[in-house]
């Protein structure tokens, strides 16, 4: 049986360490860092859904299907994955941030190939794969089965918004990129652009 896969980039939140600017929006290398993860993840996935709560013309620029937050309060990035999930068909979503521009296409790939595996050997269980390297786990990149989405609202209503202690929780399986210990950097800040000599934008 063949599984939907759609992607879902991460783009709704308030941006506190940009001084408040649309982080996905702010250019690396003549593009938009949002627009370089699409690229990433677009040719191995059904439909791509970027999670944003302004600027909305500027991202469907780059993908049509949008989603805001469905619960209110801008509760971070489980919130994020709520609405992506409500706004998906797919039986799992290959999450990324909007603020990772060097996402290597291997991360879909990989991802992917894990997920197949697994999926051999668990067919009826919801799979919660995300990366890591040589570092650090990177809990918001993600394969994540749809069938969490409960499992997540549940933990939002205990008033619990940290991804970490969630996935820890929910029996990941991580997917090593330590060949790739550069790829998942994120950009959170004025001075982290001004690192790799991208420009910043205020909107």
């Amino acid at each position: 049986m063949r599984i939907k896969v759609d992607g879902g980039i991460l783009a709704g939140g308030l941006s506190t360490r940009m001084g408040g600017a649309d982080k996905g929006l702010q250019p690396y290398k003549n593009k938009a860092m949002v627009s370089w993860v699409y690229e990433a993840l677009k040719p191995y996935v059904d439909n791509i859904h970027i999670n944003c709560n302004r600027n909305h013309p500027l991202y469907q620029a780059i993908s049509p299907n949008l989603c805001e937050d469905t619960i209110s309060g801008f509760q971070g990035p489980l919130a994020g994955l709520v609405s992506l999930m409500e706004a998906s068909s797919a039986d799992y979503l290959l999450i990324s941030p909007c603020d990772t521009p060097l996402l290597p296409a291997e991360y879909a790939r990989r991802m992917l190939a894990e997920l197949t595996i697994l999926l051999d050997r668990k067919p009826s269980l919801p799979l919660l794969l995300a990366a890591k390297d040589a570092h650090r786990n990177h809990p918001l990149h993600l394969c994540i089965s749809t069938q969490f989405k409960g499992a997540i609202e549940a933990t939002l209503d205990l008033g619990e918004r940290r991804v970490m202690k969630w996935i820890n929780a929910n029996q990941p399986h991580w997917v090593d990129f330590s060949d790739f210990p550069t790829h998942f950097s994120n950009f959170n800040s004025k001075e982290d652009l001004g690192r790799t000599g991208a420009s910043f934008q205020t909107k």
